[in-house]
């Protein structure tokens, strides 16, 4: 398989529908247990088990460390002790195994990349990881999906296939791709929580010492509960705002964007997907400010009945920014349209962008047309303008 393939055929293009693997009513349940670890991480266990169950892998591992190499999290079920305790010695195979850091560093959040499609059994023959770790215990495949990537943490989720299943197919990375942004979610907003269990203390109790802002809000953005720190944003008016006890964005595009997502979270969540992780707040390019929007569970509302949702204010800092992550948030672009603008920020051509992501040149003129006709750009120019303007720190 060529490599320029690869990324195409780890997802950018439509899968098969999820329906096959992972009913409606498992991917709702699923879902509330992914946010019900915000407040108690332990249930990441439970989360990677019913994965591991309902689509048919025989272990799963998930990890956040800090850039510094302080762990935030640390999860694994179905594999045995012996097999666990060895596994931090293979990290350099590991990273090795798909590709390198640099390749690695360049798979697209919330995308899941199956190894038999984007690296291949051949090319790893000879790894340690492979020959001392894996093969051994008969896996003949995984998926990993990178779920943060910046400078207040890195981190990403993956299971394994036994040899005695099925290929890794269209049907699981769909049922994946669906569950991944609401894992990345948990975990941003777990980041600022520390990762620290909280249960027996009211969820309102720990927000209220929280250094960024957290309101707490109706599907209608109505104010519910502000913390101290959001209550001060308001009241300088930067980088929220309140009208008629509703939250308010300054930006008209970003306040769309939270809108869109805050009545996806009052809905139950299942179609929020990426909408509402850092949506960009306040219009100061040297201190912008980014939302994060929490979809509550049952057990979460313990101030009034009303609040269906959690927004996280945070303000900005020095950490990267990813211009193109911000427009796609603003503007709902898919996946394959946010890997085409990517690019066009990296300053590619049409042809190169084509060979980085193994489609015809037609293909790119296509994604490039329904980027101009979402944002309202003239050319490539402006998007490249626009997503300077909208860069936010994720």
């Amino acid at each position: 398989m060529p490599g320029h393939q690869r990324l195409e055929e780890a997802g950018f293009e439509p899968a098969a529908p999820a329906a096959a693997v992972l009913q409606p009513a498992q991917l709702s349940d699923l879902i509330g247990t992914i946010y019900d670890c915000v407040l108690d991480p332990a249930r990441w266990y439970d989360v990677l088990g019913e994965i591991c169950g309902a689509l048919d892998f025989v272990s799963g591992m998930m990890g956040v460390v800090r850039p510094s190499g302080a762990t935030l999290c640390q999860v694994a079920v179905g594999i045995e002790p012996r097999f666990l305790a060895d596994i931090d010695k293979y990290t350099p195979d590991i990273v090795a195994m798909w590709g390198g850091m640099q390749r690695a560093m360049e798979y697209p959040l919330d995308e899941p990349i199956v190894h038999s499609r984007a690296i291949g059994l051949a090319a790893v023959q000879n790894n340690r990881y492979y020959v001392e770790w894996a093969k051994p215990q008969r896996l003949r495949d995984a998926v990993i999906i990178a779920i943060a990537r910046d400078g207040s943490a890195l981190g990403n989720f993956g299971f394994n296939r036994h040899e005695s299943g099925l290929p890794i197919g269209d049907g699981e990375v769909a049922a994946l791709r669906l569950l991944a942004p609401h894992i990345r979610r948990a975990v941003t907003i777990s980041n600022l929580l520390e990762m620290k269990t909280i249960i027996g203390h009211s969820f309102v109790s720990v927000i209220d010492k929280l250094a960024c802002g957290v309101v707490l809000a109706d599907g209608e953005l109505g104010i519910v509960h502000a913390n101290t720190a959001a209550t001060r944003m308001m009241e300088a008016r930067t980088p929220i705002t309140t009208e008629r006890g509703r939250l308010v964005l300054p930006n008209a595009e970003a306040q769309a964007a939270l809108t869109r997502a805050v009545h996806e979270a009052a809905n139950g969540g299942t179609a929020l997907g990426h909408k509402g992780i850092g949506i960009p707040a306040g219009e100061e390019r040297a201190n912008p400010a980014a939302v994060h929007v929490l979809p509550l569970t049952a057990g979460q509302r313990q101030t009034g009945a009303r609040a269906t949702v959690a927004l996280f204010i945070v303000p900005g800092g020095d950490g990267p920014r990813i211009p193109a992550e911000a427009l796609a948030l603003l503007y709902d672009l898919t996946p394959a349209e946010n890997a085409v603008l990517e690019l066009v920020c990296k300053g590619s051509t049409v042809p190169e962008i084509g060979t980085a992501l193994g489609v015809a040149p037609s293909t790119v003129r296509t994604h490039l047309l329904h980027l101009f006709q979402k944002t309202g750009a003239g050319g490539q120019s402006d998007l490249i303008r626009l997503a300077s303007h909208a860069a936010l720190p994720i």
